[in-house]
């Protein structure tokens, strides 16, 4: 407002409030209560139209509150009109150095100013926010499923979530369900979601490349569920003199998905019919219904420790961003050395995973260059070391192996604010084994 304002005592029944950025005034029976024994302490401030109407720019909840109370005057600042843009900019100021904003307030108040004309980063300015988070909350509110979700009560970093799965009811149903009974498991179903649609994709563009070449797609593994099933693999079979067959030979194919990547398995639909043969003896009546449950486990185990790295790192990257070392970090370092030395070479040799934890890039060139500038703490620098020794010792059988040194990492991640997703809580409270003799090979493929 350019005006200089004047102090008035109006009646608050006169006055109406302008369209306000908080969806909720929030008249508790204290505040009414206040307001009735004290007055209104602190102004309102308003603007006066050429009609004479005051209009309520900031005090939206005092002045509501004060006719809840019955009071006969409020105090009231008076100016100039001001421009909508500025007056929504304003309002957000405002309210949050009071009762804050929830999400879908300030999302709103953003979303409104981007309507008249108002860039990101203009918006940013004025609202004392971070261009990144304005863009996120237009785009959320651009989206009718996630703009939907914040007004129910969603965070923005959720909404935005739901934003990036709008086209997938099943999977937006969950993530609300979620957010709701169980957020410390959010952001681990949400990436768990992002790997399934990935590997998805690989496994569409491959099973359609196969088909375009005449096989035949299988859709179980005939190595593991059916020994004695019409299909089997190249590998297991001969011609009639006993002659091994080649990829040429195959007609058919599985497809699935392992540790690195896109697993396949050629092989003949129906060898019998062919009059091959089979090189060896499969085992009688193939993998029980207890074992087929077992290596489904297993399966989908593995895949949810995959997705739960992803989370993880992104916590401890927010971890080691603080301008303060989380507490208790000293005694994490001197424990890792003092009981976990072993794992120290693993971190020495993986630069760049530290590098990527700091942020610094990838490279060892850009990670020496970090730690020698005179910014950088060097306790930063050593804690980070110490995360990545646990950090490379981690992998998808973990769940399994359940070692101290693991349990120990986990348990210190969540005592700064990590949350532990369901096969990461495996590892916390499950006692330490050893692995077994059977756990599954980097190269076997994984149901889809």
């Amino acid at each position: 407002m350019n005006a200089t304002p004047t102090l008035e005592m109006l009646d608050p029944t006169t006055l109406t409030v302008d369209t306000n950025v908080r969806k909720e005034a929030g008249l508790t029976k204290e505040f009414v209560a206040s307001i009735k024994e004290h007055g209104v302490l602190v102004p309102a401030v308003a603007h006066r139209t050429e009609d004479g109407t005051v209009h309520v720019l900031m005090g939206q909840r005092r002045t509501l509150g004060a006719v809840e109370a019955g009071a006969a005057t409020i105090p009231v600042l008076v100016g100039a009109s001001p421009e909508e843009a500025e007056r929504l900019a304003t309002q957000v100021v405002e309210n949050d150095h009071r009762s804050a904003l929830t999400d879908g307030d300030r999302a709103e108040a953003f979303h409104q100013m981007a309507l008249l004309g108002v860039s990101a980063s203009v918006i940013a300015r004025k609202m004392g926010a971070k261009k990144a988070v304005v863009e996120t909350a237009l785009k959320v509110k651009a989206n009718a499923t996630a703009a939907q979700a914040l007004d129910q009560g969603l965070t923005l970093e959720q909404s935005a979530v739901i934003e990036e799965f709008a086209d997938d009811a099943d999977a937006v149903a969950t993530l609300e369900r979620l957010a709701t009974e169980n957020p410390g498991n959010f952001a681990h179903r949400a990436q768990r979601l992002r790997d399934e649609r990935k590997n998805n994709a690989l496994l569409a563009e491959a099973c359609a490349e196969a088909a375009a070449k005449g096989l035949t797609v299988l859709e179980e593994d005939p190595s593991y569920y059916d020994y004695k099933g019409a299909a089997a693999m190249i590998s297991a079979l001969t011609t009639a003199e006993g002659e091994r067959l080649s990829e040429a030979d195959a007609d058919a194919v599985y497809i699935g998905i392992g540790y690195s990547g896109l697993v396949t398995r050629f092989a003949v639909a129906d060898w019998k019919e062919r009059g091959l043969r089979k090189d060896g003896k499969a085992p009688a009546g193939g993998m029980t219904d207890e074992e087929k449950a077992a290596r489904r486990e297993v399966i989908e185990n593995n895949k949810a420790m995959d997705s739960a790295e992803v989370v993880r790192r992104e916590f401890v990257k927010t971890l080691l961003a603080r301008k303060a070392l989380p507490k208790n970090a000293q005694k994490f370092i001197a424990h890792t050395i003092a009981h976990s030395s072993y794992i120290l070479t693993k971190a020495l040799n993986k630069t760049e995973l530290t590098a990527e934890l700091l942020g610094t890039g990838t490279g060892y060139g850009e990670f020496t260059a970090y730690v020698d500038k005179p910014t950088t703490k060097p306790e930063t620098v050593t804690l980070a070391t110490m995360i990545t020794a646990y950090e490379a010792n981690i992998d998808r059988t973990s769940w399994r192996s359940r070692h101290s040194d693991t349990r120990y990492y986990l348990t210190q991640l969540t005592a700064w604010g990590y949350e532990a997703s369901d096969v990461e809580k495996i590892i916390l409270t499950a006692p330490e084994t050893e692995t077994e003799e059977t756990t599954e090979s980097a190269d076997e493929p994984e149901a889809a």
